[in-house]
């Protein structure tokens, strides 16, 4: 095999041991030693920091599927630079702390490169470690901030969209809908904080009218009080900012207990298979902005994203029965990494990184990035759609923006 999953936990004592250890020795992280995994003949060892438990396992259990299938696509391709992709798969729970511990171990395990952590609040949790280590590091994290501005975050990289950016793409489709106030139900905790400030900076331009704000606690089974509130205000929409579970249960809320009849819109953090499970007859007629691998199989034959779309969709779906929302995100930020390391010829962390910034235009399945050295993220306009749920499956409604 040329990958290894093999999930670590280590005590956070360990792992401040192992960083002393390594600074005493005057070894350096990121594969600088000259017997390290990123340089001879030897496999190139990606870290990979997700959450295949916890709160968002739904997210990080597609991440993993991803990046599985995509390593052994590469090694069986003849790997990168003619070396075999190895993946060191660790599973921080959803846990801030753990998120920590395991990128101080991946580290010092001398990764070349790392994936995730696979949401906002365990990659800002993990953030100061990955700055420290310089090793080149591609968030699954939407929150701006991860890699905004890149002045600050020269080693960090991120795949999905800003959410600034959905909520612009957002803001466009109510325009044009004739939709002019929102009440916003975001989930209190770094990726929701990300919605709201989006969103409010759209109203402080007064693009759109936020008649409400609501904050609910990731494991809240009832938000009827906050739906009810935004309602109370006048609300023509209702936007949802969270990932499952509480975006189907916001849902659930709005239809089974009140009956809701103003159009409801969630954010791309909701676009998972789980969705629509959890949901269950209640996701119909539901909004969503998203990337288009959720209709990867129904996208038009001069999209510039259709050939990869349709690699990456009958390769997840063959193997895994189902696609998800999620499983672009790491899909791409391995695919990028494997560019820039064939592109810059090296795995040093300062290849690696220039190698992104240089990439020009890189079509994966989340959009056609183009980072650079001031924008370490690379998507635009053009690479999201309004979906809308029917007989439990998504459709394109608008191409937004």
């Amino acid at each position: 095999m040329g990958h290894r999953l093999r999930p670590v936990l280590v005590p956070l004592v360990l792992s401040m041991l192992l960083t002393a250890c390594a600074a005493d020795s005057g070894g350096e992280p990121g594969g600088a030693d000259s017997d390290g995994a990123g340089s001879g003949d030897g496999p190139i060892l990606i870290g990979v920091n997700v959450e295949q438990s916890g709160g968002a396992s739904v997210q990080g259990q597609a991440y993993v599927n991803a990046v599985t299938l995509l390593v052994e696509q590469i090694n069986a391709d003849g790997g990168i630079l003619g070396r075999d992709v190895e993946l060191e798969i660790v599973d921080n729970a959803t846990d801030q702390t753990e998120a920590v511990t395991l990128t101080n171990q991946l580290v010092q395990q001398g990764v070349v490169a790392m994936i995730g952590p696979g949401t906002s609040p365990t990659t800002l949790a993990a953030m100061d470690v990955i700055l420290d280590s310089g090793i080149p590091t591609i968030s699954m994290g939407s929150s701006d901030v991860i890699s905004d501005p890149a002045s600050e975050h020269p080693n960090v990289f991120k795949t999905p969209q800003r959410g600034s950016l959905q909520a612009e793409e957002l803001v466009a489709h109510f325009e044009e809908v004739g939709i002019e106030s929102v009440g916003l139900i975001a989930v209190n905790n770094a990726y929701g904080d990300n919605g709201v400030e989006s969103m409010q900076a759209l109203a402080d331009e007064g693009a759109i009218e936020l008649v409400g704000v609501e904050r609910f606690e990731a494991e809240d089974t009832s938000m009827v009080a906050q739906l009810n509130n935004l309602l109370g205000a006048g609300a023509e929409a209702i936007l949802c900012w969270a990932i499952p579970p509480g975006a189907p249960t916001v849902r659930r809320n709005a239809v089974e207990n009140l009956g809701i009849d103003v159009p409801m819109y969630f954010d791309a953090g909701a676009g998972a298979e789980l969705f629509i499970e959890l949901a269950g007859e209640a996701a119909n007629d539901a909004f969503i902005v998203h990337p288009k691998t959720l209709i990867w199989d129904d996208v038009a034959t001069d999209d510039p994203q259709t050939e990869a779309l349709q690699a990456f969709g009958e390769a997840y779906t063959a193997e895994y029965g189902q696609m998800s929302g999620f499983a672009g995100y790491a899909w791409d930020a391995l695919g990028l990494l494997r560019a820039a390391i064939e592109d810059s010829g090296d795995t040093t962390p300062e290849a690696i990184i220039s190698g992104l910034e240089g990439l020009g235009e890189y079509v994966g399945v989340t959009g056609t990035f183009e980072i650079t050295a001031e924008d370490h993220q690379g998507l635009g306009e053009g690479d999201m759609v309004i979906l809308q749920v029917e007989d439990g499956d998504w459709i394109p409604v608008s191409a937004g923006g």
